[in-house]
């Protein structure tokens, strides 16, 4: 086994807390064209027929040192002052703006979380530059993409590295929009370069035999022969459907219910996807795309803010 493979052992997320706020749901649709993977997402209903928002956004602040703050820089196992500290540590980092009814969190660390915690639960690779703590300033914005993660695919003998794209608007068609921008932007920019530089330096654990197996994979800056490049995206979006289901309804019949209107309106949001695609002329790159359907955006991002507060 190669010692690239050893990555894979640094999974940070419990799939449990996945499987208690999230669900997915199953299709047929094809991305034709480029290579692209479609994930129909939402959140699961509380006993009471509610969305899991807050139950969500709670559960992504458990998290927050893992995905603040690179692992070679503190214990496997934390004493009770240990962890208090690297909390607060972490919670700064964070922009916390004001949050009022006229002002809500227009900010993306939310669903930068979100796509971290996707990443690691369900795509399976690991975080490899914690990009929160090498912030100058904590109000400013995470340059480049929303977060680098590696994984070692022994079918193919290669190494992914994901770049995540987060977008979480009210309109789904404004988000694909804007990711398919951002992607775009970040290759014509050659921002991968810098992106695969600070793998090299801000590698986040402490193994430097696999820091330096990974980086011998990059060749000046560029993908080598065992590197791919793959572009993670969230697609969050409000969606109408959550306040149309009756809450009378047994949460199971809910579920279902939900889950119908979701697949029904999947067609139109691969339509947004493949026009999208269509346009784009980098079509040797991979995609993993997340559609996560929220009550509100605003909602999920506030119930984050309140979390972290």
């Amino acid at each position: 086994m190669t010692l690239c493979a050893e990555i894979n052992n640094y999974i940070s997320t419990n799939i449990q807390d996945y499987d208690n706020c999230i669900d997915v749901i199953e299709h047929n649709h094809i991305i034709q064209g480029v290579e692209a993977t479609v994930r129909l997402h939402h959140l699961k209903f509380d006993g009471n027929g509610l969305p899991m928002v807050k139950p969500l956004a709670n559960m992504l602040y458990t998290y927050i040192i893992n995905y603040c703050l690179a692992a070679r820089n503190r214990n496997n196992t934390l004493t009770t002052q240990q962890a208090a500290a690297l909390t607060k540590e972490a919670r700064n980092l964070f922009r916390h703006p004001i949050i009022t009814d006229a002002s809500p969190d227009k900010t993306g660390e939310a669903g930068e979380l979100l796509l971290y915690f996707l990443m690691e639960a369900v795509l399976k690779a690991p975080q490899v530059v914690a990009k929160m703590e090498l912030k100058t300033n904590h109000k400013d914005e995470v340059k480049g993409s929303d977060g680098i993660h590696a994984r070692w695919s022994e079918e193919d003998g290669i190494v992914d590295f994901f770049f995540g794209e987060s977008k979480l608007y009210q309109s789904s068609s404004s988000a694909i929009s804007d990711a398919m921008k951002s992607i775009d932007k970040f290759h014509t920019n050659k921002m991968y370069q810098h992106e695969f530089s600070m793998v090299t330096k801000h590698f986040k654990y402490m193994d430097e035999k696999i820091r330096n197996a990974i980086s011998e994979m990059i060749v000046h800056g560029e993908p080598g022969s065992s590197v791919r490049v793959n572009h993670a995206c969230l697609i969050g979006y409000d969606f109408k459907a959550y306040q149309t289901l009756p809450l009378k309804l047994p949460k199971n019949e809910m579920t279902v219910e939900f889950s119908k209107q979701f697949l029904n309106d999947s067609g139109r949001l691969v339509e947004l996807l493949q026009n999208g695609f269509n346009e784009f002329d980098k079509k040797h790159l991979k995609f993993d795309v997340f559609f996560i359907p929220f009550p509100s955006v605003v909602e999920f991002r506030n119930a984050f803010n309140e979390a972290l507060d």
